[in-house]
């Protein structure tokens, strides 16, 4: 079944399709994201198997963190992590669907 998704350089929870996606983080850099005319500057880590990256939120960040032990980015090059689809995220009051980083390491 098709899944209508707009263009984007970063990924989309609807791209994971409900499925988790083991992926090797190859980069990270900083980037400003604009949304609505603001703008913000967040981490981004990009992966080998995808195009597009994973802009991190405080939670993801922490979780990376904690998944493969260390808050030093340059660490976490070749090392991979476990993205799904949480469907009860509450943002803005309202509650969501976004992506997160399973909080163990893959196998």
């Amino acid at each position: 079944m098709a899944k209508f998704t707009t263009d984007s350089k970063y990924l989309k929870h609807q791209e994971l399709d409900g499925q988790d996606w083991v992926l090797t983080i190859k980069s990270y850099k900083q980037e400003v994201l604009e949304k609505d005319k603001n703008s913000q500057k967040k981490w981004v880590v990009y992966f080998n198997e995808v195009d597009k990256g994973l802009a991190l939120n405080s939670t993801n960040g922490k979780t990376i963190c904690k998944v493969l032990g260390t808050d030093d980015m340059d660490k976490w090059i070749g090392q991979k992590i476990t993205l799904y689809t949480k469907d009860d995220i509450e943002f803005g009051g309202d509650i969501v669907s976004g992506i997160r980083v399973r909080p163990t390491k893959p196998l």
